[in-house]
């Protein structure tokens, strides 16, 4: 009895001291979007590895995990209603290469409508000013969002969202921004602002209701950190304002994430522009990729004023970008447990990254977190270590440009520039060398 009681009580602990390890890095993690991602932060560490088939395999804890077999059951029980409500199937669109969205259209009323299926699960209709939605809504509650196509005086609060509307020229949908003006590096949100046909007003946790409400703005676009939110979400929905989440940072492509174009198009009512802007950047991504490998390897990672080092997991968009360059990233093992994992950033040793990188030919050093680092004196001043490294040697260190992760509509140009790098060493745009 003894001996089963000391157990339980080891156990406890070890739940307790995991739940309070679990807090202290949630309260860490960073509300800002990046690249990547969309960009949550991982703070889990080189010695959480696991020996795989003779070398470390990096894993960190998902965030997000699978659906459920309830919310599956959910979802069939939704398209039974909805489809109830008479609307009947035209078809739906096949993605290229985006997973987590899905849109089909639909007639009801001799309308045309579309069902546009965000995560698996979060169902919005996209509908005419003059389709009568008022029984739809009462029938399905809150299962289902209704956007009217066409809206403008939008509040945008997802950063990765902004360059799909200068794609398709609709940034005059936008009318308000939960972004302040010095974190746009788009310059024509950054414009707007000044001008004040955009306005700010509040960031994702914490926007202006009085404002929102007065402005009748008609639809927030959020990030995924809303979820972190509920209340927010709760006030929004309570004042009448619809939410749609972004889920194009849970994409594992640059071209996943770029095809959420055809998402803001439909909604905006640009879905012309959206297709043959997708299009064009999908061809030149593809001329790119059927160029020969360059046989380069590649570092890519960012560095705090600690020497503290974060590299992207190996599924990441960046670090598949890298490849259809031509390149090779030398941490393309780091891996996630299981397909949903989103995180994009993992933080590891200097030790072990120096036993990776140090014999890289490329290293390249992003900036979404820290961008003062200008020189090779000032990337030498975060570790001496780095004096030893053949990138460093050779002159082969690139900075990525401020607000990057951004440049969503900018993924064919980034790629090729990425390719000089590899090829003849003279980005032109997207990265600079230091000296």
């Amino acid at each position: 009895m003894r001996k089963r009681l000391a157990a339980i009580m080891a156990a406890a602990a070890l739940l307790l001291s995991g739940c309070a390890a679990a807090q202290g890095s949630s309260g860490t993690r960073k509300a800002s979007e990046t690249a990547s991602s969309g960009t949550r932060k991982a703070s889990e560490t080189a010695s959480s590895g696991t020996k795989t088939s003779g070398k470390k395999k990096f894993v960190y804890s998902n965030s997000h995990s699978e659906h459920s077999s309830e919310s599956q059951l959910d979802e069939k029980k939704f398209m039974k209603d909805f489809n109830a409500q008479g609307f009947k199937l035209v078809k739906t669109e096949k993605n290229t290469a985006a997973k987590q969205f899905e849109i089909s259209e639909y007639k009801k009323d001799g309308k045309t409508v579309y069902l546009l299926v965000i995560d698996g699960n979060n169902n919005y209709l996209i509908c005419p000013k003059d389709f009568s939605s008022d029984s739809v809504k009462n029938a399905l509650g809150d299962r289902l969002t209704v956007i009217t196509q066409g809206i403008d005086n939008i509040y945008l609060a997802a950063s990765a969202a902004a360059a799909n509307f200068r794609a398709i020229n609709a940034i005059d949908s936008i009318g308000f921004s939960g972004i302040a003006e010095n974190e746009w590096y788009i310059p024509e949100i950054k414009s707007a602002m000044k001008k004040g046909t955009i306005k700010y007003a509040g960031k994702f946790s914490a926007p202006d209701y009085e404002l929102l409400t007065s402005k009748k703005v008609p639809l927030a676009i959020e990030s995924t950190m809303i979820t972190h939110a509920p209340a927010v979400k709760e006030k929004l929905a309570k004042l009448g304002i619809p939410i749609l989440v972004d889920y194009s940072s849970y994409e594992t492509t640059s071209e996943a994430r770029m095809e959420w174009v055809r998402v803001y198009g439909l909604i905006t009512g640009h879905e012309k522009e959206a297709s043959g802007f997708f299009d064009k950047e999908m061809a030149t991504i593809k001329k790119v990729a059927n160029l020969k490998s360059t046989g380069k390897t590649c570092a890519y990672f960012s560095i705090d004023t600690s020497g503290s080092i974060t590299v992207k997991r190996g599924s990441d968009y960046m670090a598949r970008m890298i490849k259809t360059a031509g390149g090779s990233y030398v941490f393309s093992y780091i891996e996630a447990p299981s397909k949903k994992s989103h995180m994009a950033n993992v933080s590891v040793t200097f030790e072990d990254f120096y036993k990776k990188a140090k014999d890289a030919d490329v290293l390249m050093i992003d900036t979404a977190t820290d961008n003062s680092i200008k020189s090779l004196n000032d990337l030498e001043s975060r570790n001496k270590l780095f004096k030893d490294f053949k990138a460093v040697k050779s002159g082969n260190i690139y900075t990525t440009a401020d607000g990057l992760f951004q440049f969503v509509d900018k993924s064919a140009e980034i790629t090729t520039d990425m390719h000089r790098i590899f090829t003849d060493g003279n980005p032109k745009q997207y990265f600079t060398k230091l000296k």
